[in-house]
């Protein structure tokens, strides 16, 4: 039911009184969610363009077209052979006068050289300028609904550009904007389809009951994958009944208890299963000021948080059960990156997360992968309970002016366990519509 608040906040007193109003947001609706649409390539040509351009050719409904042919329904600026910053008028050479000819709902993608690539300081500078850059042109395109994302490729990188190149593109990314996102060389072997890329995959998500774990765990089995569904006694209900949806499996276990990796790798042994895709998804908050705070809800919040995800990952790891090349998928949050009064102990256990992410990436796991997602202010049932004013300033306060769903969510944890992306490896995503606080 739409609360008073969100009643005037969208009606024309609201729109009057200067309150942010947001363009509703194209999400896939069942179809796959590849893209499709009028693409404009500019910037200095490269290797990637020629393979972008092969690429997205194969799409059904992909045409590409000249500056002059707008509107488009993606622009695409390759700028990872800028050499000096005097090349960087040719952002605007190329972009100022397109830029407004960019449909609603419309995708800007940047490419740039990872600057610790770079050869010189000139071209380190110029791919620099290239994040803050996007950074600020999708706080200018978000009223509109469209976003603007960064892909920084390091050397080497070839087919690992495309799946990112693809999601950011697509309407799977629709809440996701003014991001940079490194892509590391690997060689793939093959590109995952758009229909079904995790078919034949075993996933396990961790708090799938409700809310944002529940969105996972659907968007996972839509994919292709066979979806576990791990949550704590107390929402053994609403588990079981969600995964008789879904076809999976529940398994209902604390894992706040110190014993839970124990019990998780003996009933993965049970079952004869090895993981192809692991989701840390539960989390828990004890909100209080720090020095009201008490040793309990401190520890309590880190016990599930973090510590709990290093206790199952080292011995799931140790004993081999998730499979080589595989995906691990770690939900942080904007206050872990952020901060939040009255939340030390969720941020904390949050930050640490990511720290712990980029660390995992670079050690030689048989080719698994660690990513963190950071969401925003999503659409649940906690943010449901806040007070009526604090939620919806909480809503409008990002470039897209309005709040995400755990469906945008659970659209980038399948983009990052799809096969194809082993490109991607210690990356922070966040999924929070550019939220104007935050690193």
């Amino acid at each position: 039911m739409t609360s008073w608040v969100t009643a005037f906040a969208d009606s024309a007193a609201g729109r009057w009184c200067g309150v942010p109003q947001a363009t509703p947001l194209q999400r896939p609706q069942g179809e796959a969610a590849c893209f499709s649409g009028a693409v404009l390539l500019c910037g200095k040509t490269s290797p990637h363009t020629v393979l972008l351009r092969q690429h997205l050719s194969l799409l059904p409904d992909v045409r590409f077209v000249e500056a002059a042919a707008g509107p488009f329904q993606a622009i695409l600026f390759d700028g990872t052979e800028l050499q000096n910053t005097e090349e960087l008028d040719l952002v605007w050479q190329h972009l100022h006068s397109v830029l407004p000819a960019l449909e609603k709902n419309g995708r800007v993608l940047i490419l740039a050289r990872a600057v610790a690539d770079t050869c010189s300081a000139d071209a380190a500078a110029a791919a620099a300028a290239l994040s803050g850059f996007t950074r600020s042109v999708a706080k200018e395109l978000g009223r509109f609904g469209s976003t603007a994302n960064l892909l920084s490729l390091h050397h080497g990188v070839q087919q690992s550009l495309l799946p990112a190149a693809e999601f950011f593109l697509s309407k799977a990314s629709a809440y996701i904007t003014g991001q940079v996102l490194p892509v590391h060389a690997v060689k793939i072997a093959e590109l995952s389809p758009w229909q079904k890329p995790l078919q034949g995959k075993v996933a396990l998500v961790t708090g799938a009951a409700r809310g944002i774990g529940a969105a996972i765990a659907r968007t996972l089995t839509e994919q292709g994958a066979s979806v576990i569904g791990l949550d704590i006694p107390q929402a053994k209900e609403a588990l079981t009944s969600l995964m008789q949806q879904l076809q999976g499996t529940s398994l209902v276990l604390d894992i706040s208890q110190s014993n839970s990796a124990q019990q998780l790798q003996h009933w993965l042994t049970e079952q004869g299963l090895t993981l192809d895709i692991l989701v840390h998804n539960a989390g828990i908050t004890r909100d209080k000021l720090f020095h009201r705070m008490t040793e309990a809800q401190w520890t309590q919040t880190l016990d599930v948080n973090l510590r709990a995800v290093q206790r199952i990952n080292v011995l799931l790891l140790e004993q081999h059960l998730i499979q080589s090349d595989g995906r691990v998928l770690l939900l942080s949050s904007m206050n872990g990156l952020a901060g939040q009064k009255g939340q030390t102990n969720y941020a904390s256990s949050k930050a640490a997360l990511v720290g712990y992410c980029q660390y995992m990436a670079m050690q030689d796991h048989r080719g698994i992968t660690f990513n963190a997602i950071a969401p925003g202010f999503i659409e649940t049932q906690m943010t449901a309970a806040m007070p009526a004013i604090p939620r919806e300033v909480g809503r409008r306060l990002n470039s897209l002016r309005q709040a995400g769903l755990p469906q945008d969510v659970a659209l980038a944890v399948a983009f990052f366990a799809r096969p194809d992306a082993a490109g991607l490896n210690g990356s922070v995503l966040r999924v929070c519509g550019q939220c104007f606080i935050g690193a």
